[in-house]
């Protein structure tokens, strides 16, 4: 099943976010930028108020009770977190999440044109998969090595 998280599941998201980025993400960044994504994420109380508050949404994925995959959205449209846990990979699993997540948000406001995002080095084939383009080359900032991309609602078949 694919929902929109409330907010007694935060915490389980932020796990299985955390779990899922020292396993994938950590081995390609410094340790300044595993750091940095514990700080900004983890440990980050406005990120996580945020959160409590619906101005940050996440969806998520489960097989029965467990949660096995969310997607993250900051505002109205930057992704910020995107994690599945290494035994649902490749199961299409996040392309159905983020296929939920292009629903509400054209549904919620249909101003929005795009969605946008950092990806990592691991997440790239998933997102250039899904649609996703690359806006400029493979940046680093606090240690964390990310693409900026972007993804056109524009013509998008969304039902």
């Amino acid at each position: 099943m694919v929902r929109r998280l409330n907010n007694a599941e935060l915490d389980t998201a932020l796990s299985l976010a955390w779990k899922t980025f020292l396993e994938f993400e950590a081995p390609d960044y410094s340790p300044e930028g595993v750091e940095t994504f514990k700080r900004d994420i983890m440990e980050n109380i406005a990120f996580r108020n945020d959160c409590l508050s619906g101005k940050n949404r996440i969806w998520g994925a489960f097989d029965s009770s467990k949660l096995v995959s969310m997607i993250g959205m900051r505002g109205e449209s930057h992704i910020c977190l995107a994690f599945t846990l290494a035994e649902y990979h490749r199961r299409g699993i996040a392309t159905a999440i983020f296929n939920k997540l292009l629903i509400d948000v054209s549904n919620e406001n249909p101003n929005v044109k795009q969605i946008t995002l950092n990806s990592s080095p691991y997440g790239l084939p998933f997102y250039h998969h899904i649609g996703f383009m690359d806006r400029d080359t493979e940046q680093t900032k606090d240690g964390i090595r990310y693409t900026p991309m972007d993804y056109s609602l524009q013509g998008s078949q969304l039902t």
